[in-house]
């Protein structure tokens, strides 16, 4: 039970950067649009964001804003989960709706973020480039099989229960 006492700490940890981090971004970010400074921003590779008028700079922004938060809400249910499970509760229904939350967040912010580079570089670049990259197949395999030990964990929760009526 040792690797789960880390892996919540680790999880907390991730959770608490992920989240200093976007209040970081929402300080800066407009900083530095308000002195103009937006070289550093990197919002596709390869192009200069200071070419980017404010009118276009804050729609990217924000939907680089929402997708984030989307995935600091699927960590944040993973550290309850994790919490949930340290004190011995496996088959809660909690964790079971969590793991399915998680996956179905997870598979979202790979795939909006897939197609949120695919569009601004059509818009920024006029440029395409179709290819299958890591930021795309990752999260939807994460997703996928956060979702499947939610059906795993289901699953197990009925045969406990059905165990429990028989004794």
């Amino acid at each position: 039970m040792k690797t789960i006492q880390v892996l919540k700490k680790l999880i907390n940890i991730y959770y608490y950067l992920l989240l200093i981090a976007f209040v970081a971004i929402l300080v800066f970010v407009p900083i530095a649009v308000q002195q103009g400074d937006t070289s550093d921003l990197r919002i596709i590779e390869g192009y200069d964001a200071s070419n980017i008028s404010i009118q276009k700079l804050i729609p990217l922004m924000i939907i680089t804003a929402i997708i984030y938060l989307l995935f600091v809400r699927a960590v944040y249910l993973l550290k309850c989960t994790l919490k949930d499970l340290s004190e011995g509760n496996y088959f809660s229904e909690l964790i079971i709706s969590n793991f399915k939350k998680i996956g179905l967040l997870i598979l979202v912010c790979g795939v909006s973020y897939a197609v949120f580079k695919f569009f601004t570089r059509l818009m920024l670049l006029s440029d395409v480039r179709l290819g299958i990259d890591f930021s795309l197949i990752t999260p939807i395999i994460i997703g996928l099989f956060f979702m499947f030990l939610s059906e795993v964990f289901a699953q197990a929760r009925y045969t406990k229960q059905e165990n429990d009526l028989t004794i």
